[in-house]
């Protein structure tokens, strides 16, 4: 950072009752008000280098002795601005750098004070630190324009701020093995010693500084050069938002402590989102999906308007391969415990469309590969919201039904979501818990999921006696493909799957009898059954008579050779 000091006395301001005033023996002849703020000056040196002065104080010249008042609240910068100048024209050291340039150049334009009025006046001098100092460096023509946004009217300043971004420009298009100036980058990982691996994006944290319009001036004008990488805009943008938008999670506790404040800060939200959204590159790729998803994140919070949802929704879907479960939790507005789950359609409504064009062999099998991915993320993000106890089952069902059934490679993901949604609810009634259990496709179950399935108290009985036929299928379809004998043929598969519905309607006869007569009814006897039918054993096949046994086997092979039960 660059420095010019202006001056030599010491310096004497001083406050006394809200007061500025000079030390001296000389009285004061000039009082300046500026704000709250009353200045007991001279005109003496103050006239000799500022022309707005010498001219309202010839207009306001009368044969009183008492001093003459002058209103100044409008003066640029307000009264550091105006101080700095006034110690100019008394000769006190003054320090000036790229932070306090702008404000003290745009008070003494205002005051007047160019070299017509006296020669070595402080405009030549700050343009003269300004040319060869400020322009000269990359954080200084930054700190610069931070100054001038907190000007009222700064974008009528085009002698500062069109040169410092022509710099800034200048030097962000620059081969990075050339940078040889300090930046700031604070990324883990990077360590600045290492001179010769400067990073791509080594300007984008100074730049987000920046208030917005100038930031988006920036970024404009740089894309329009098309000198770097839509992937590198996209950064810059990331950075930016990062700095500048609110967290929904955190905004919250705002919003219940401070109205007001929040009100601002949504307001400020909304302007900084939609501008971001705006400066997105159109190539695929440019931003990530999780930070598209963070913007939705932060768009349901502010009260984006809906085409910049829509946006977001529509960029997000044509990624959502890439996407995690997490990043697909979006937060309701008004209860950030709650998620949005119609988003989180809408942006998988956004992927599949995509399934229905047409599509070359190549790009069908790519498209195979992402659906099977936005599977898995799916079904990560159900085991979540399964999690909520006051999710209705139709809504799960819908939700999750909502992947086309090509998508799911296998069901074990799904599975998972299901038992999840079962155990928060286990108020759940039978038809529900097997429209739900309906959605799984037991062939498509690992071995493991298939095990812990068989052994789940959770799921409907018919589910798992399926999940047993399934298993022994399998178990005798690899005996058979290495050689060994059958475990069972069809014709007993089929008999026994007769003879197991027989059991399990003889043995709820039984217990409807006991219960009507009064008697206890021994408990477990799901467990008991289902462990017999894995033993391939049943009560009732015990007691069937070899002419039942034939009429069930004909009945078997006279409908085929397997018997499904309707989940």
């Amino acid at each position: 950072m660059k420095y010019m000091k202006l001056g030599t006395k010491p310096d004497t301001f001083y406050t006394e009752e809200a007061v500025r005033s000079v030390l001296s023996d000389v009285p004061t002849d000039i009082i300046i008000h500026i704000n709250s703020t009353k200045y007991l000056l001279h005109k003496f040196p103050l006239l000799l280098k500022c022309g707005l002065l010498q001219r309202l104080c010839s207009d306001a010249e009368d044969d009183s002795d008492q001093p003459i008042p002058i209103a100044l609240h409008d003066v640029p910068g307000g009264e550091e601005a105006f101080e700095l100048c006034a110690k100019f024209c008394y000769g006190i050291t003054i320090n000036l750098s790229a932070h306090n340039f702008a404000q003290a150049v745009s008070a003494a334009r205002f005051l007047r004070m160019t070299e017509s009025v006296a020669k070595g006046n402080v405009i030549a001098k700050l343009e003269s630190f300004f040319q060869s100092c400020v322009l000269r460096g990359w954080k200084d023509p930054i700190a610069t324009l931070q100054s001038v946004g907190k000007l009222s009217g700064w974008l009528d300043n085009p002698r500062i701020v069109q040169p410092c971004m022509d710099v800034i420009i200048e030097k962000i298009l620059a081969d990075p093995s050339k940078v040889t100036w300090s930046f700031t980058y604070t990324r883990p990982g990077y360590t600045k010693k290492d001179r010769r691996s400067v990073p791509k994006d080594w300007w984008t944290e100074d730049v987000s500084e920046l208030e917005l319009d100038l930031f988006r001036s920036i970024i404009s004008t740089v894309r329009v050069t098309k000198k770097l990488p839509p992937a590198l805009i996209g950064e810059a943008l990331h950075v930016y938002a990062c700095k500048h938008l609110p967290d929904p999670m955190e905004g919250q506790g705002v919003a219940q402590s401070s109205t007001v404040r929040t009100g601002e800060t949504l307001a400020k939200g909304k302007r900084v989102l939609e501008s971001i959204v705006s400066m997105i590159p159109s190539e695929p790729g440019s931003v990530s999906v999780g930070f598209l998803l963070r913007l939705l994140k932060v768009a349901n919070y502010v009260g984006a308007s809906p085409s910049t949802k829509a946006e977001l929704v529509r960029r997000s879907g044509r990624q959502l391969d890439e996407a995690t479960a997490s990043d697909l939790l979006i937060p309701l507005p008004s209860n950030p415990q709650e998620y949005d789950v119609g988003a989180v359609e809408a942006v998988l409504e956004n992927f599949l469309v995509q399934l229905r064009r047409p599509m070359p062999p190549e790009e069908s099998r790519r498209m195979l590969g992402s659906m099977a991915r936005v599977a898995n993320i799916f079904d990560s993000y159900l085991q979540v919201i399964a999690q909520d106890t006051d999710f209705p089952v139709s809504k799960f069902c819908d939700l999750a039904g909502s992947l086309p059934e090509m998508a799911r490679q296998e069901h074990d993901g799904l599975y998972r979501a299901i038992d999840t949604y079962l155990e928060e609810h286990p108020d759940l009634s039978k038809a529900e818990r097997k429209r739900l259990c309906r959605m799984i496709n037991c062939q498509k179950l690992s071995p493991a999921a298939r095990s812990h399935a068989i052994e789940n108290d959770r799921l409907p009985l018919r589910t798992i006696v399926h999940l047993l036929f399934v298993e022994q299928e399998r178990v005798g379809s690899a005996g058979r493909n290495q050689g060994a004998p059958p475990v069972r043929s069809s014709n007993e598969v089929s008999a026994a799957r007769v003879a197991q519905d027989d059991s399990r309607r003889l043995r709820q006869g039984s217990e409807e009898g006991l219960q009507h007569r009064g008697e206890p009814v021994q408990g477990g006897g799901r467990i008991k059954s289902v462990e017999m039918l894995r033993m391939g054993r049943s009560t009732s096949e015990s007691r069937m008579t070899r002419k039942d046994k034939e009429r069930a086997v004909e009945k078997g092979e006279g409908s085929g050779s397997k018997i499904r039960l309707n989940q």
